[in-house]
């Protein structure tokens, strides 16, 4: 009887070691999973930036310009079909504009200031739906692009380095 009841005590405390270590081998594989999850997201978005802000620039060209609004509007039709926030808003010349009629607007032999703002430097101070308001941030708060801004010309005082155009 003695030896009998040893064992099932043994027996027992060998069922609470492997309870206790799933449960930790458990707990250990959700936490990595959320933190890779994390990770993949912010680098996600990051790769998604990347092909638009290869675009951005203080002197793009018009077929540049083209090229980034046709990357645009695959990206805005993936975006919408997904339900998720990857949709960007394209502004030209500070009033908000369809990728098509940027398009159609930019002229070859020309250059265009394309980049995302995220202050009061763009747009007006108007607040209705043509218009820029004034706190807009360009990035939704997942880090995906929400706002590109095309200006013809040279524009923004804290990314062009010289004032002169050599038309």
């Amino acid at each position: 009887m003695e030896n009998a009841s040893k064992a099932l005590i043994i027996a027992g405390a060998i069922l609470i070691s492997i309870l206790l270590i799933g449960l930790g081998v458990y707990v250990y594989t959700i936490a990595a999973g959320t933190t890779q999850n994390v990770d993949l997201s912010s680098q996600a978005a990051q790769a998604q930036n990347n092909q638009f802000s290869a675009y951005f620039g203080n002197k793009v060209s018009a077929s540049q310009v083209k090229n980034l609004m046709n990357a645009i509007r695959s990206n805005n039709i993936t975006g919408q079909t997904a339900d998720e926030e990857k949709t960007i808003t394209v502004f030209y010349n500070g009033v908000k504009s369809t990728t098509s009629a940027i398009s159609q607007a930019v002229k070859p032999g020309k250059t265009y200031w394309v980049n995302a703002e995220n202050d009061t430097a763009l747009g007006t101070k108007e607040e209705n739906e043509d218009s820029m308001t004034v706190n807009s941030p360009a990035y939704y708060n997942t880090g995906y692009l929400r706002i590109i801004s095309v200006w013809e010309g040279s524009h923004g005082s804290s990314t062009s380095s010289s004032t002169s155009d050599d038309d």
